[in-house]
């Protein structure tokens, strides 16, 4: 279970690095990189060191992401001033798909953090 939430948590690195864009429009959107980053390195070392309160920090995270995602993307499509970048345009995009990818790793953090409490 942990590496499916390691590939995961890759997957949503990936996309949230292109996110970081539209953080002049919708400051919420530069903490994503840092979000993604950090569910893979807490998943990397949750299948190291199996310890599961590894994985529930990595599946709030997630779950962090996903709100910051959201309001981020919000700002991004209220656009007030009718004025929108093909930066900005780009990181609509990556926020449309990371967010569920969130919801992916947020079920997979926890999936992985019951089984290694014995839970399932």
């Amino acid at each position: 279970m942990e590496w499916v939430s390691i590939a995961v948590w890759a997957l949503v690195a990936l996309v949230a690095l292109p996110v970081a864009s539209g953080a002049f429009a919708a400051p919420p959107l530069g903490l994503q990189p840092i979000v993604g980053v950090a569910g893979l390195a807490l998943s990397v070392l949750f299948a190291v060191n199996g310890n599961a309160p590894l994985a529930w920090v990595a599946g709030g995270l997630a779950l962090f992401g996903a709100m910051t995602t959201g309001v981020g993307a919000a700002e991004l499509i209220r656009g007030e001033d009718g004025d929108i970048g093909r930066a900005e345009e780009h990181a609509a995009t990556f926020a449309g798909v990371a967010w569920p990818l969130y919801a992916v790793a947020l079920g997979m953090s926890a999936l992985a953090a019951l089984a290694a409490d014995g839970a399932i």
